[in-house]
């Protein structure tokens, strides 16, 4: 039946389970930012109150890394062909927060690095499983796909700055109780998002010879080798993720390390995180607002050279407050780098594909990129201080701008979707 042909008891249904959507949508991403502040961004100086050296934080986070590179297409490919973003999601988010709370015990060195892999593997597609499970259902994804992240990055700024005030009365060892929590909002959040629910069974049946087509071309390295071939482009974006990532990874790392070193403790470092995800929020209003006029390559571009000159502040900067500044500018920046890539794979994949395009950008970003920068970051910083660290960092993120200004659109396509039609139940 046509859209226009719905009589107003349907359309009326349509709507209401439409808001209820973007309701338990918002929850998810606010959900997300909430780990990222209680724990993700405490995790190096966590680490440094087990006895663990930078050089050794370096291994623990590159194997973090590993884990996450590994486990997320895997995650991509459950998404789209399997059992639904919304699922997998939950599913993975079970191991992560077991292992998470285990973090918090007087654990040895080795186990503790398994803890930082599991978590790392587990909660890893949480973001990405978030954006497949919104952007197919946006109806401007340009302008509304930054009004929902900016919910995770509310939720990261004001977590890192509570729990930075929390934990520098209890210690770190409260990080992974605060962690759990996010993790069971995620869950629940994920079972009440009305649409997802049973999408891909019925998927398969509004669109079996799509799905057989689809299998006949990814061949054995499913949904992730037919994203690759169905879009040449996307392995140059993804070279590009790669580079810029690596910049991006340095900071959120050593900037903690960096400012502990100065003499800040627990309170310093939550503010530091949370001012640069408190950041975001005007930076993806402003991408968000950007993007469809001056393109995702642009955007990109201008996003990664800003990034990449806060990097070169903090070989010289000392002082707490001129950090905080250039830290407020770095999200920022960080907001149009996620906007101009996550956008760019939603237009170049069709919605079944999402869960694997997402993924294959957060698998790049802060799985490959992070093991490199993670382990190469330790020992720079060991070796040769913030000059080699952030330096490094810089560099990549002018390289990786270089490439996207060649791989990304200059604008964006718009995204095919068939015609919404009401669904009778699929015995």
């Amino acid at each position: 039946m046509p859209h226009g042909e719905w009589s107003a008891g349907e359309v009326a249904v349509e709507a209401g389970r439409y808001h209820s959507a973007m309701r338990w949508l918002r929850m998810l991403y606010l959900s997300n930012g909430l780990a990222i502040g209680a724990l993700y961004g405490f995790v190096p100086v966590l680490l440094r109150s087990k006895g663990f050296d930078p050089a050794l934080v370096g291994v623990a986070t590159s194997l973090g890394s590993v884990g996450y590179s590994v486990a997320l297409p895997a995650w991509g490919h459950l998404g789209d062909m399997v059992s639904g973003p919304r699922r997998t999601l939950q599913v993975a988010c079970l191991p992560a927060a077991l292992f998470g709370l285990a973090l918090g015990a007087p654990l040895p060195v080795m186990a503790v690095i398994v803890c930082v892999l599991v978590i790392s593997a587990g909660a890893g597609p949480a973001p990405a499983l978030t954006d497949a499970m919104a952007i197919p259902v946006l109806t401007d994804p340009s302008r509304e796909y930054s009004r929902l992240r900016l919910v995770t990055s509310v939720g990261a700024g004001g977590g890192a700055i509570a729990c930075g005030l929390v934990y520098a009365r209890t210690g770190y060892a409260f990080a992974p109780v605060l962690y759990v929590v996010t993790m069971a909002m995620t869950l629940v959040s994920a079972h009440f998002v009305p649409m997802g629910r049973d999408s891909e069974r019925l998927r398969r049946v509004r669109q079996p010879n799509v799905e057989a087509a689809g299998r006949a071309r990814s061949g054995r390295m499913g949904s992730v080798g037919e994203a690759l071939a169905a879009r040449p482009r996307l392995a140059p974006v993804l070279v590009s993720v790669g580079l810029v990532f690596g910049g991006v990874i340095t900071a959120a790392t050593y900037i903690s390390i960096r400012i502990a070193d100065l003499g800040g403790g627990a309170v310093e470092v939550g503010l530091t995180n949370g001012v640069a995800s408190a950041a975001e929020v005007p930076g993806l209003i402003l991408a968000g607002w950007l993007v469809g006029r001056i393109g995702p390559r642009r955007l990109l571009a201008v996003s990664s050279l800003g990034f990449a000159a806060c990097l070169v502040s903090w070989i010289v900067l000392v002082d707490a407050l001129l950090i905080l500044v250039t830290r407020f500018i770095s999200g920022i920046a960080f907001a149009g780098i996620l906007v101009a890539f996550v956008l760019t794979i939603a237009s170049m994949l069709p919605a079944r594909l999402q869960s694997t395009g997402q993924t294959l950008f957060q698998a790049t970003g802060f799985g490959v990129a992070a093991i490199v920068s993670n382990l190469l970051g330790g020992l720079l910083y060991t070796v040769a201080g913030p000059l080699g660290v952030f330096g490094g960092g810089a560099l990549c993120a002018v390289a990786g701008a270089a490439i996207g200004y060649a791989a990304l659109p200059e604008l964006l396509s718009p995204l095919v979707r068939p015609v919404p039609e009401p669904v009778a139940p699929v015995p």
